[in-house]
């Protein structure tokens, strides 16, 4: 409980810093944050060899690392493609840390669902994301089988732990929205802090998913 407190606090002191433009005091305590997820769970992976141990947690550690490059690339406003590219693989070790979870057929109403309220996004976002057609159409091709990934784990094995990791797609998807029009098109008020809060608010939950 201490660890996760104490990456609260330092995930709300990295928001704050990040909205007052103090961008080395967000990568410090940004960093922090995901280094406490990292560290519990790294302890979980620790503690769960001689149970029923599984590689999921290893993909999730893997993306918290590349998230610490990404989001230091974010914040300090550098290496825009870089950073890009640092998502899509965090998002892709994500979506592998789901989809190894699943066995038997694929549940194909629930991707169909996802792209049919995909479709009615994208159309309705158009006119604030028209110069970013190509990078939104490959990060939300990426996100979206992530989320169908955590969706179909949650649906066959409906836990809590489960439910979180799909809560933490969704809110992966929710940040990335919020970025793309906050930093691209009209800046939105409390901007930095909504795209901040969801995306770690998503970082969490999708350890959790792996950890509890």
């Amino acid at each position: 409980m201490l660890g996760w407190i104490s990456a609260l606090i330092s995930g709300f002191i990295s928001i704050s810093a990040f909205e007052s433009n103090k961008a080395k005091l967000a990568v410090v305590f940004n960093t922090l944050c995901l280094g406490l997820l990292s560290l519990m769970l790294l302890l979980s992976i620790i503690g769960n060899q001689q149970d029923d141990w599984s590689v999921a947690p290893l993909w999730v550690l893997a993306g918290l690392v590349v998230s610490v490059v990404a989001d230091i690339y974010r914040i300090q406003q550098k290496q825009a493609k870089a950073c890009f590219s640092a998502f899509l693989v965090v998002q892709l070790f994500y979506s592998k840390a789901f989809w190894i979870q699943l066995t038997g057929p694929m549940i194909w109403w629930l991707p169909a669902l996802l792209i049919a309220a995909s479709i009615v996004a994208f159309f309705l976002l158009l006119p604030q994301i028209d110069t970013l057609i190509f990078p939104v159409t490959i990060m939300g091709m990426m996100l979206l089988q992530m989320t169908w990934a955590s969706g179909e784990v949650w649906i066959t094995t409906p836990t809590h732990a489960s439910l979180l990791g799909f809560i933490g797609s969704l809110s992966f998807i929710v940040s990335t929205i919020i970025l793309a029009i906050h930093d691209y098109r009209q800046p939105l008020r409390y901007g930095k802090t909504l795209i901040g809060g969801s995306y770690l608010l998503a970082q969490a939950l999708i350890v959790a998913s792996v950890v509890i």
